[in-house]
């Protein structure tokens, strides 16, 4: 068998942490090998070694039988390797066409001429790009304008368009919707079988793995642990303990979801203000009914956009104490817009929102955050030069109560820390040197530093192992069951149906649902029309 990419022995450290740790594998032409691994495994380490942006401490790898070492990412870029990044990195301020021929360009060697406008340049070839990845009919929209999942399908344009013979994708799918995952990589499928296209990528969603890797590469702490096929990984109990979790939210597709309760787990709840005993036991499903009758979100024909772009309609929402309402719709909804919104941090906006006793639209970002309103937002932005302990630091607020005098769940550094062991494992390391799912960690923990009555996350579950999803889901119970709301943006109709009440469904920046969670999974027409591609 031929070999398109051979790593040998490779390690990367960072002072006294090993990253990668003794990575060996192959990979063949028109092959699809998938690495997978908790959170800080050292998979973006291997990618960015193999790409260039990092030089190993030792290893060897080799690309058609040619060194790699020593090559800067263009020298490799034009060797054949194209490459995609877990956070998509795009031209925001040119069309989605542009970002395209800005690569057409760099290929050619035609970074300048007098005499001929570069965005009539190879139009037709980035068109047909464009098109191979279902983003033909955007092709004039501005890049910034674009759902996350259009971006992440955007990158791939710009990587497919230099022609590659090895493709390194990382998260490829990430912010999609389920079906948006499964037509992605079926074009990669078909790219693969077409052009003899090799292909490396990392991927969280499981489904993904399984149903279109030809091999599986698991790491744990820089190290392989396991490589097969995906029935041989999924069967390995080394890799369902590490990762893969009891598989109960690793599979989040719109179609044939258990309208069946999932046993919810006894875990240790936030100790209230003024208390000592962090580590009392809570039963999650028990909570007063009387929670739900006391409103702390409300929202009145809210409308919301970015310049002359208007994306959400009217809205009107509502979420009650103690209640988790799921926010769903199809990329582009206005899903985040809205999450945006009730924080300040959209400048266009009108109509009503109130948090508390607290007019939001009055309300700077930082205003509404001391009211004890947190927000996670789906691109972290955690502080990258400051520690993971300085981070959460810098979130931390006093003890909070509700309403009626009954103290609040109150975090603090130690409880955080056990609620996100990995967390306390990096409490020194810069943010800027973690992994994504990590930084979502840091993002979540930081938010709960501030001891919110309300927390709006958006997107909680994406990019982080799946055993860490659960641990995701088991923290919103606690919270739910200590009488904190939670408005969820999330794709993961699993592990949404797990955790919410109710549901708010979007369309094109307007409700089309408000309703019971349990109504929304159970219903086939209705999840198919509110929620399929």
């Amino acid at each position: 068998m031929s070999v398109s990419l051979q790593v040998q022995g490779l390690r990367k450290s960072f002072g006294d942490v090993h990253a990668v740790d003794d990575v060996s594998f192959e990979l063949a032409p028109g092959e699809l090998l998938a690495m997978i691994g908790p959170n800080g495994a050292g998979k973006s380490t291997t990618f960015n070694v193999i790409h260039g942006q990092l030089a190993p401490d030792a290893g060897s790898v080799l690309f058609e039988g040619e060194s790699l070492l020593g090559c800067t990412p263009r020298q490799i870029w034009q060797r054949g390797i194209a490459r995609t990044f877990q956070i998509a990195e795009t031209f925001a301020s040119l069309t989605v066409i542009e970002n395209v021929q800005m690569a057409l360009l760099s290929l050619d060697g035609r970074l300048f001429s007098p005499w001929r406008r570069a965005t009539q340049y190879r139009r037709d070839d980035a068109l047909d790009v464009l098109a191979q990845v279902g983003l033909a009919s955007q092709a004039d929209c501005a890049a910034h304008a674009l759902a996350y999942g259009d971006v992440k399908r955007l990158e791939l344009a710009i990587a497919l368009a230099s022609q590659p013979r090895l493709l390194l994708m990382d998260e490829p799918t990430a912010g999609m919707a389920p079906t948006e995952r499964r037509e992605l990589m079926a074009l990669t499928q078909s790219l693969v079988q077409q052009r003899q296209l090799s292909v490396l990528f990392t991927e969280h969603s499981m489904d993904v793995v399984f149903e279109h890797a030809d091999r599986v590469l698991v790491l744990a702490r820089g190290r392989p642990i396991a490589l097969g096929t995906p029935q041989q990984v999924r069967e390995d109990e080394q890799v369902q303990a590490v990762y893969l979790g009891q598989g109960r939210l690793t599979h989040p597709t719109t179609q044939g979801v258990s309208t069946q309760v999932l046993s919810r787990p006894t875990i240790a709840s936030p100790s209230p203000a003024g208390t000592r005993d962090v580590g009392r036991e809570a039963t999650i499903s028990a909570r007063p009914s009387a929670l739900h009758q006391v409103s702390l979100l409300t929202a009145q024909g809210l409308n919301a956009g970015y310049g002359a772009a208007r994306v959400l309609f009217d809205v009107t929402l509502q979420v009650n104490r103690g209640e988790v309402v799921a926010l769903m719709g199809r990329n582009g909804a206005g899903k985040s817009t809205l999450l945006k919104a009730l924080m300040g941090l959209v400048p266009e906006r009108s109509g009503q929102a109130s948090f508390l006793d607290h007019d939001l639209m009055r309300l700077a970002p930082h205003e509404a955050a001391l009211a004890g309103l947190g927000y996670v937002p789906e691109d972290r932005r955690i502080f990258t030069d400051l520690t993971v302990h300085h981070n959460l630091s810098v979130g931390q607020q006093p003890p909070r109560c509700f309403p009626d005098g009954t103290p609040a769940p109150h975090w603090t550094l130690e409880r955080v820390l056990e609620l996100f062991p990995r967390l306390a494992e990096l409490l020194h390391r810069p943010g800027g040197r973690m992994s994504g799912g990590e930084q979502q960690m840091l993002t979540v923990a930081r938010s709960l530093m501030g001891n919110p009555l309300l927390l709006l996350l958006d997107e909680p579950s994406e990019g982080v192992a799946p055993v860490i999803v659960e641990h995701m889901a088991e923290m919103i119970l606690a919270l739910k069951s200590a009488g904190v709301s939670l408005l969820v943006s999330e794709q993961n109709l699993a592990f949404a149906s797990w955790v919410a009440d109710r549901a708010v469904v979007l369309e094109k920046g307007q409700v089309r649902y408000t309703g019971p969670m349990q109504t929304l999974v159970s219903d086939d027409t209705l999840r198919r029309q509110l929620l399929s591609v």
